[in-house]
């Protein structure tokens, strides 16, 4: 009977263990590559995203942010635009990078 309770509270301390450690070690996930996200968003290929294929988008950020993204605002997001927009972080968010 000792046996089997010290057996139970061996194989429950690894159990917490495992699970802390792997807490530990988990990382963020991996950042999309915005050249591929642009090609997505760019439906008709014409090297640019207009107003209505950022609205056709499935990402939100796109169509909250599309004046902020076009820069020069000819009512299109370049790809430079693109990559070169980085969405203000609300005053106190932590920083993620």
């Amino acid at each position: 009977m000792h046996k089997k309770c010290t057996l139970a509270l061996l194989l429950a301390s690894s159990l917490v263990t495992v699970s802390a450690l792997a807490q530990d070690n988990k990382q963020p996930p991996p950042r999309r590559d915005p050249e591929e996200i642009f090609k997505k968003l760019d439906t008709n290929s014409d090297d640019k995203i207009s107003k209505e294929e950022a609205d056709k988008a499935a990402f939100k950020m796109i169509k909250d942010h599309f004046t902020d993204i076009d820069s020069n605002k000819d009512g299109y997001i370049s790809k430079d635009e693109f990559k070169a927009f980085r969405p203000k972080r609300p005053e106190g968010a932590p920083n993620k990078d």
